[in-house]
């Protein structure tokens, strides 16, 4: 009992710590990106290639206007996107976060109502047929769903914290945290070379080695790092249609309940079982045999139906992810080629 209160104690001050880091590392974030404003515009734009002082024309900087003018230009450009995206990500998951209702304190996996379920032809289930129960939050769980820790709720595709963005990212949210990641390097990544190459200009013809310029440049590389790091392995997921979760269950043998008349001969995908939801609502249990991912629908399928069917749905942190609409009859997610030919 000791060794469970010290865990649960553990747990608690994990959960507490990564909520003050969602609201604190977001603030860190405008802070650094203030002070890139304040070196890049200023500093670099203005004070060294626009208007240089006297000193500095001594030792051959001269006024550069039109590299000054451009040069600010695209970092405004750069700034102004990576902001948009940034706010529309965070204004997401503080508004729609893919929370899934609590359910009734009452219900259980005996009295809890499944009519949620009974609109799709196929859904995701225990071995009896049944949805996949959350004791928690005393509701059933919807396709792809997971326990957030965190929130101490159920997520609708859940795919991890990040107090970097400042909460949840999920099924509303993965697509403008994708856009956020890669708005993010192209704008650190501007910073890296500008900041780069004129601290260099001014060490090798002025040695002079400003302070600000240093540190500018530092928090531009550690950014850039992780806002690059992060893309390409997001984007790599998102190009098999795994989530950082079902990524660390890679492999899981998924139950899956059908609704339909299932062959009358046996065959290696007879059903497992056979579950009653309502009276016109049979379903038949089959199983995945864990090599292949339910909802892989191809590199291209999988990328659109978060992303957008468009390059402007790509660029432009507006619409939802096409995923996020559930529309689909036959599965609450379009399914993989190998489940609709278990289907057949």
């Amino acid at each position: 009992m000791a060794i469970r209160g010290e865990e649960e104690r553990q747990s608690a001050l994990e959960i507490g710590t990564s909520r003050v880091l969602a609201v604190l590392l977001p603030l860190f974030e405008i802070a650094a990106i203030a002070h890139a404003t304040y070196v890049v515009v200023y500093l670099i734009c203005v004070a060294y290639l626009m208007h240089p002082s006297s000193s500095l024309r001594e030792d051959g900087i001269l006024p550069r206007n039109s590299t000054g003018v451009g040069l600010l230009f695209l970092y405004c450009l750069f700034l102004f996107l990576f902001l948009v995206t940034y706010m529309r990500l965070l204004q997401v998951i503080w508004t729609d976060p893919g929370v899934v209702p609590l359910g009734d304190p009452s219900w259980d996996k005996r009295s809890a109502p499944t009519k949620y379920f009974e609109q799709y032809d196929s859904y995701i289930c225990d071995h009896t047929g049944m949805p996949i129960w959350c004791e928690e939050c005393h509701n059933w769980k919807p396709d792809r769903t997971h326990h957030d820790s965190h929130t101490g709720r159920c997520i609708r595709k859940m795919d991890h914290f990040c107090p970097w963005a400042g909460g949840i990212i999920s099924e509303t949210t993965f697509k403008f945290f994708i856009q956020f990641l890669f708005y993010g390097f192209v704008y650190t990544g501007y910073l890296l070379g500008v900041i780069a190459y004129f601290l260099a200009e001014s060490s090798r013809m002025a040695n002079l080695r400003p302070v600000h310029w240093i540190v500018a440049l530092a928090f531009a590389a550690l950014f850039f790092l992780f806002t690059f790091g992060m893309f390409m392995t997001t984007f790599y997921n998102l190009s098999l249609n795994y989530t950082t979760v079902e990524v660390m269950q890679r492999g899981r043998i998924h139950h899956i309940a059908m609704h339909g008349k299932p062959r009358t001969t046996s065959t290696p995908t007879s059903p497992l079982s056979e579950v009653t939801l309502s009276p016109s609502r049979t379903y038949f249990v089959v199983e995945t045999d864990g090599t292949d991912h339910p909802w892989d629908l191809g590199p291209a399928a999988n990328m659109k139906s978060v992303m957008g069917h468009s390059i402007l749905e790509w660029l432009i942190p507006l619409k939802m992810s096409p995923c996020a609409s559930h529309t689909n009859a036959v599965g609450e997610f379009e399914w993989a080629h190998s489940v609709r030919a278990l289907r057949r």
